[in-house]
């Protein structure tokens, strides 16, 4: 299929062209346009900030997207990422906060299902965290979205099921050591026996004692551990397959190999972003409606740094 041709709007307010998708990716990357720069797909009278379009690209060639993105030494600056994040949540903190309650409610209202609560929880999980990003990644790249790019995720539904179902089999089974450690050391430390007749005060202080036992402890800190190195090496699939409509496997093999590539910053990206998570919870949960938007926007800004094509064959989507 001939590629399609497009015109630019210079600096200067000259018109230019026509281009290739390629080379107004190459122009963008290069800084001779922004994200705002206009243009127009040649022979048509719309124009259409130059993110935008560039946003709404399906991978033509994962071979080569893959080359690009592993040969290119991509680094996550944390820095930039955190300082991207967070201006990104203060130009659009109105949208981002109003998008991630009604994320959060979405999610909440489906957990609460009778009998099959964590089935549907799970079914749109990945769905409605897919369209949180693609609505983080269009304020990114255009500096606009709409609450109904929450739900855009649906249109990559089963793949965005299948990378969140991946990941949650993936944590449940890397924590088990550390499950297993906390079992240990509270059954070590509590004679269950003991406990019969006991009156309600020495009940809970022998509860007490097999919760602050050491390897009940240590058991309670792998699980953290252990999930926090999981997630560095499986979060990126589920924002690439949502923003590039890759399949699964193609999303989950290069998200992984970028994350591991980029181990530690990322590690890194997520320990700080969980303890503002968790000091955000103590008011009464209330510092979440600030703290969780402000995290995505963070993650999506280390996205881009990765996973931007450049001189990567791409193609409109129809």
């Amino acid at each position: 299929m001939e590629d399609k041709q497009y015109e630019m709007i210079g600096s200067d307010g000259e018109q230019y062209g026509p281009f290739t998708i390629q080379q107004l990716q190459d122009t963008l990357s290069q800084d001779r346009a922004n994200a705002q720069t206009q243009i127009r797909e040649t022979g048509t009278e719309a124009w259409q900030p130059l993110g935008q379009v560039l946003g709404n690209q399906s991978i033509e060639n994962f071979s080569e997207y893959r080359e690009a993105i592993l040969t290119g030494n991509r680094r996550l600056d944390v820095g930039l990422a955190f300082s991207q994040g967070s201006e990104l949540f203060k130009a659009h903190m109105g949208i981002l906060i109003g998008s991630f309650l009604l994320f959060m409610l979405l999610i909440m209202a489906t957990a609460s299902v009778p009998f099959i609560g964590s089935c549907v929880q799970i079914t749109l999980q990945g769905p409605l965290t897919g369209g949180f990003f693609i609505l983080i990644l269009n304020l990114v790249r255009t500096g606009a979205a709409s609450i109904g790019d929450l739900f855009k995720g649906f249109e990559s539904f089963g793949g965005l099921f299948l990378v969140t179902l991946a990941q949650t089999l993936i944590v449940t089974l890397v924590i088990l050591p550390g499950v297993a450690l906390m079992i240990g050391g509270f059954v070590m430390e509590v004679d269950f026996g003991d406990l019969e007749g006991q009156n309600e005060e020495a009940v809970l202080k022998a509860l007490g004692a097999g919760l602050l036992h050491p390897l009940t402890i240590l058991g309670f800190l792998s699980m953290i551990l252990l999930s926090i190195i999981s997630y560095t090496l499986i979060f990126f699939p589920l924002p690439l397959l949502a923003d590039r409509k890759l399949g699964f496997g193609e999303a989950f093999g290069l998200g992984f190999q970028v994350s591991k590539r980029n181990f530690f910053p990322i590690f890194k990206l997520i320990i700080i972003g969980s303890l503002v998570m968790a000091v955000s919870l103590i008011p009464c949960g209330l510092g979440l409606i600030f703290a969780g938007p402000w995290f995505y926007a963070v993650m999506a800004q280390a996205y881009e740094q990765m996973f931007s094509p450049s001189s990567v064959a791409l193609q409109s989507e129809e």
